[in-house]
């Protein structure tokens, strides 16, 4: 049987942000061929818009950390972030447009929050994140999937299946794209903003006192 870390290893995974940006992109793709382009638009800019507040966020807990919360923030967890949006972002769509397959929404949205968490609480199991990184991280991903669900209400919740040959070209683009996201999924994307920082600090003299 699997060990608790290697059950948290995978759980963690769920929240890579490459991952759920490559099915943020193939989904609003999808909208967009549905004619549901604000809906589409609305997916977009949640994603991009909440993964480069991270990039901010974590350059500059990295450069000026030390005076916040006592220094036991270094650098958000963006899985916590990502997957908070991600996730309670599509069980709000699903309600929303397909009722009949959401008939117990509170479970739905349950589920959504448990993987959430979930993830949240992996990141500190397999030792990637302290719980006040975690926190600050749920917290970014919830405050906007809060204003995700807001906008959603003006949504028209009618979508219709896109043609057969639409639904294959959008599954190969998306299979492209998810296997060269995953397979930059390991890039040290931290490191950089770690020497980023250090750059900053060393040129501007920021947070050096």
């Amino acid at each position: 049987m699997p060990s608790f870390y290697s059950l948290a290893q995978a759980v963690t995974n769920l929240g890579e942000s490459a991952v759920l940006i490559s099915t943020s992109i193939a989904g609003s793709g999808w909208f967009w061929l549905n004619r549901q382009r604000q809906l589409a638009l609305l997916w977009l800019f949640a994603i991009g818009a909440c993964a480069a507040l991270m990039v901010v966020l974590k350059l500059s807990f990295m450069t000026c950390g030390q005076y916040v919360l006592d220094g036991t923030v270094r650098t958000p967890s963006g899985h916590s972030a990502m997957s908070a949006l991600f996730y309670g972002a599509a069980a709000l769509t699903i309600r929303k447009l397909s009722p009949q397959t959401a008939r117990y929404p509170v479970l739905l949205l349950a589920g959504a929050l448990l993987v959430a968490l979930a993830v949240g609480a992996s990141r500190v199991v397999v030792h990637a994140h302290t719980p006040q990184e975690v926190a600050v991280g749920l917290l970014v991903g919830f405050a906007w999937l809060a204003l995700f669900a807001h906008r959603l209400r003006a949504v028209e919740p009618s979508v219709a299946m896109p043609p057969r040959e639409m639904l294959a070209l959008l599954g190969g683009l998306y299979a492209v794209l998810l296997a060269l996201t995953m397979a930059g999924e390991h890039m040290a994307v931290e490191s950089v903003l770690y020497r980023a920082a250090y750059l900053i600090k060393a040129h501007w003299n920021v947070c050096t006192g």
